[in-house]
């Protein structure tokens, strides 16, 4: 079955909300650390419709036939205010494939899509960040060309008495 690869419209973003829901599951299950505000995942379909009007964000799907999707792509531009240069940066916010179409090279249309549109912004340089424990995402980025950067580093801090808890 051919599958395409096309800007998300505004259809299909009860269906893309299907897959952030999904993908944030799949995150939970690879480590504990990852949680996610649920209520807010179920909120996706109210605030992917102000992604999609945004400029500065974009999204592809891949549509495997009768409207199904198989993994969505979403992009946005980044502003660094820190001193790094450039001062202006692609950044993949989210990428995810349904578990029976991942390694099916699925990915690689949608991030030559989102490498077409960074260079229309201007941008050369793109970022993203991988969950350690994703072990099949890490390499497939490895293999796609990202390289290391940073490391990002997490530290839980026991709340102290009488010192609200964020969520």
């Amino acid at each position: 079955m051919a599958v395409e690869t096309r800007p998300a419209r505004a259809a299909d973003v009860p269906k893309i909300a299907r897959l952030v829901a999904a993908m944030a599951a799949y995150h939970e299950s690879l480590d504990e650390r990852a949680r996610f505000d649920w209520e807010e995942i179920r909120q996706a379909p109210a605030w992917l419709q102000t992604v999609l009007a945004r400029d500065h964000h974009a999204l592809w799907v891949a549509e495997a036939g009768d409207g199904h999707l198989a993994g969505y792509l979403w992009v946005r531009l980044v502003r660094d205010h820190s001193g790094y240069l450039p001062r202006v940066r692609g950044y993949v916010n989210h990428a995810y494939l349904e578990e029976n179409w991942r390694g099916k090279g699925l990915i690689k249309p949608m991030l030559e899509a989102a490498y077409e549109w960074f260079l229309s912004k201007g941008v050369t340089v793109v970022t993203l960040l991988v969950l350690h424990r994703n072990w099949n995402g890490s390499s497939a980025w490895y293999k796609l060309g990202y390289e290391d950067w940073t490391h990002e580093r997490r530290l839980e801090l026991k709340p102290r008495a009488n010192q609200p808890r964020a969520r």
